[in-house]
């Protein structure tokens, strides 16, 4: 998809590179994203081809993110 993913469990963001030289930073703390709860020791991050967004983190918790409509 052309982006790359940048996942900082210290930090709690993901960063979003695009070739374009454009940078977005998604936080993983409660209250953001629709986040009920901070995201605890992200260790893991893959993409779909749907632009799913999936992270894994201890203890064994799966998250998925799923980009919301324009309105």
């Amino acid at each position: 998809n052309g982006l790359l993913y940048v996942l900082s469990h210290e930090s709690d963001v993901v960063v979003v590179s695009g070739l374009d030289g454009g940078r977005k930073v998604m936080s993983l703390r409660r209250g953001h994203c629709g986040l009920r709860r901070d995201i605890p020791q992200a260790e893991g991050i893959a993409s779909d081809d749907r632009d799913t967004l999936w992270i894994v983190s201890e203890p064994n918790l799966f998250y998925r993110f799923t980009r919301m409509a324009a309105s």
